[in-house]
């Protein structure tokens, strides 16, 4: 049997299927914020966490492509678009002239925490219909079950 939107009951009620679509529906509107008021999508605003957490280290993009679950093309496609906005330098390795030295740039570091203010209150926003409470135990659950696919990878 088929719901309203034409999928089958069990698989519209699933618990997966539930945390799809809110990811999906969370990512979609975080990525309309920050498009509207830091031209930069939450792929690339999450590059950008993965920098301003290296501090002063320089990051592969190949790492980064590993901690987001994206392919490198990807992250290099991301990487160039933010380079041009001035937000990321890439310099060549001297040790090797196929790499690339990527850092975060004074710009890129600001419309970070620019962005991270934004993201941060879209989502109290978003989940103040949890109580305090029972977000600390839904992450420490979710952590859980995290640290259990984690472990089969």
């Amino acid at each position: 049997m088929l719901d309203e939107k034409g999928l089958p009951q069990d698989f519209s009620k699933s618990f997966m299927y539930s945390i799809h679509q809110m990811y999906f529906l969370v990512q979609k509107h975080l990525e309309q914020s920050l498009l509207k008021s830091k031209s930069i999508s939450f792929s690339q605003f999450m590059i950008l966490v993965g920098f301003h957490c290296s501090g002063s280290l320089p990051v592969s993009q190949s790492l980064i492509a590993e901690h987001l679950y994206l392919t490198e093309a990807t992250v290099s496609r991301h990487v160039s678009v933010l380079v041009s906005l001035g937000l990321l330098s890439r310099l060549d390795d001297k040790e090797n002239r196929r790499k690339h030295i990527i850092k975060i740039t004074a710009k890129g570091k600001k419309v970070f925490q620019e962005a991270e203010v934004i993201i941060n209150t879209e989502l109290n926003s978003i989940f103040s219909v949890i109580k305090e409470k029972d977000r600390e135990s839904i992450m420490k659950n979710f952590s859980g079950v995290l640290s259990v696919l984690l472990a089969k990878k």
